[in-house]
C-alpha cells in the first residue's frame, strides 16, 4: 500500500532522473510537463512543471513549439487548471496556489498547512476545488478566496456480505464510528450474538465472523467512518477531484472514492466491497468526468468507469501492471490513458485497450497529461518533451521545439 501523498513525488523523482542538460537549442527534450490545459485567449496550450517552468505551446501538425513565461516563481508546479478564457490556476509541490492571467504569475493562497503538494484542481460553474496531500481539500466560489474542507465523517451505505463463513471480513475502510455501526446477521434464523458469533473491530475496519451465519438473508453492515488508515483519521492523499454540477467526487489513497452533493457538508463512500481478507485497495492517481461518464486510473494499471456520475463503478481490463498517471475522454467518449515508461493507449469499442507502439513512437519517459484541443483531438504530454497527438484512433509524436 502506498502511504501519504506521493504521486507527485514519484513523477518528480522520475523527472529529475531523466532530465538532461545536453539537449539541442531547438529540441526541448529536457522539458518535463507535469500538467497542462488549453488557454483560449492565447490559442495555445499552457504547460507547467518543475523548477518554475511555465510555458505556452503552439501546436501545429508538424511540431509543438514552446515559449517560456518569464519571471516565474522558483517552485515545482504539480497541478494546473484553466478556469476561464484568460486565467489559469497553478498548484505547487509545497501547497501554494498561483494564478497566471496571461501576463504574470501571482500568489493566490497557501492551501496546505503541512506544505504538502497540490495534486489536482477542478472547476465548473459552481466554483473551484483544489485537493492534495495529507487530506488537503479546499473550495472557492470566486477562484480567489479558498476555504478548507475537513472531512470528519463519511457515510457508508448499506452493504450486503457476499458470504457468511467464519473469516475476518474487511469493509474496506478504517476508523469506523462504533455508535453508528449496524451489523445485522442471523444464525439459524435468530439474531447473531456480538462477542459470540462475531466480533467488531471498528478501528481496523473488519468484522470477525466466528461461525457460519445465515445467507438468507445475508449479513449487512452500514456505518459512518473517518477516512484514513487505522488510527490516523484524515491522513489521505486526495489525488483526484471531479465535478458534475453540484456533485463533487474525490479519489486517492486506500481506494477512497467519496462524493458530496451539498458542497462538502456531507460525504458518502462509493465503490465499496466486503472481502474475507485484507484488501489491496486501488491507489487512484487521475480521473476525468464528462457529464455522467467518469473514469479513474491508478497504480498497477487499475482503472474503473462509471456511467452514473460516480455512484456505481465497473472495473475495466488492465492494460498491464504499469502505473497510469493520466486519463481523458476522446471524441467518441472512450478513455485514453497515459502512464509510466511511455505508456499510452486508447480503449476500443469492445472495451479492450489498444496500446501504442513505444518503439515506433520513441517513447522513453513517463506521460501524464492529456489536453482536449479545440478540434476534438487530444494532445498528451509528459517527461523529456514528449508530445503525442491522438485523433481518429491514430497516435502521432510531435517534436517539441523551443
Amino acid at each position: 500500500m502506498i502511504c501519504n501523498s506521493k504521486i507527485a513525488s514519484t513523477i518528480l523523482l522520475a523527472s529529475l532522473a531523466f532530465g538532461s542538460s545536453n539537449a539541442s537549442a531547438t529540441q526541448t527534450s529536457y522539458v518535463d510537463i507535469m500538467d497542462a490545459g488549453y488557454l483560449p485567449s492565447q490559442q495555445r496550450v499552457v504547460v507547467a512543471g518543475l523548477h518554475g517552468m511555465v510555458g505556452l505551446l503552439e501546436v501545429t501538425q508538424d511540431a509543438a513549439t514552446l515559449s517560456f513565461v518569464p519571471e516565474t516563481p522558483s517552485v515545482d508546479f504539480t497541478a494546473l487548471k484553466v478556469v476561464s478564457d484568460t486565467d489559469v490556476l497553478l498548484g505547487s509541490s509545497t501547497g501554494m496556489l498561483y494564478r497566471y492571467d496571461g501576463k504574470v504569475i501571482s500568489e493566490v493562497q497557501q492551501l496546505s498547512e503541512y506544505n504538502e503538494p497540490i495534486l489536482d484542481i477542478e472547476s465548473n460553474e459552481s466554483g473551484v476545488w483544489v485537493v492534495g496531500g495529507r487530506g488537503m481539500i479546499t473550495r472557492s466560489t470566486d477562484g480567489v478566496n479558498f476555504e478548507e474542507i475537513v472531512i470528519e465523517e463519511v457515510s457508508l451505505p448499506l452493504i450486503e456480505f457476499p458470504g457468511a463463513f467464519a473469516a475476518d471480513w474487511y469493509i474496506g475502510v478504517s476508523n469506523l464510528d462504533s455508535d453508528s455501526l449496524e451489523f445485522k446477521a442471523t444464525k439459524n434464523g435468530k439474531p447473531a450474538v456480538d462477542g459470540e458469533d462475531y466480533i467488531l473491530y471498528p478501528d481496523e475496519g473488519f468484522i470477525q465472523i466466528q461461525t457460519q451465519l445465515d445467507m438468507d438473508p445475508a449479513p449487512t453492515v452500514k456505518t459512518k467512518f473517518a477516512p484514513g488508515p487505522p488510527f490516523r483519521r484524515g491522513d489521505v492523499s486526495w489525488n483526484v477531484v471531479m465535478l458534475n454540477g453540484t456533485v463533487v467526487t474525490l479519489a486517492g489513497e486506500f481506494g477512497m472514492v467519496l462524493q458530496s452533493y451539498d458542497g462538502g457538508e456531507t460525504w458518502v463512500r462509493r465503490d465499496t466491497q466486503v472481502t474475507p481478507r485484507e484488501p489491496e485497495p486501488a491507489y487512484w492517481m487521475a480521473g476525468v468526468q464528462k457529464e455522467e461518464i467518469a473514469v479513474l486510473v491508478g497504480a498497477a494499471g487499475v482503472n474503473k468507469s462509471s456511467s452514473d456520475s460516480g455512484m456505481t463503478w465497473e472495473e475495466n481490463v488492465k492494460p498491464g501492471r504499469e502505473g497510469l498517471f493520466g486519463v481523458a475522454l476522446a471524441e467518441d467518449g472512450l478513455p485514453v490513458i497515459s502512464g509510466a515508461v511511455g505508456l499510452i493507449g486508447a480503449m476500443s469499442n469492445d472495451s479492450e485497450w489498444q496500446m501504442a507502439d513505444r518503439t515506433e513512437l520513441k517513447l522513453l519517459s513517463w506521460i501524464k497529461t492529456p489536453v482536449s484541443m479545440p478540434d476534438g483531438s487530444l494532445l498528451v504530454l509528459g517527461g523529456r518533451g514528449t508530445a503525442i497527438t491522438v485523433s481518429g484512433g491514430k497516435m502521432n509524436r510531435l517534436p517539441m521545439l523551443q
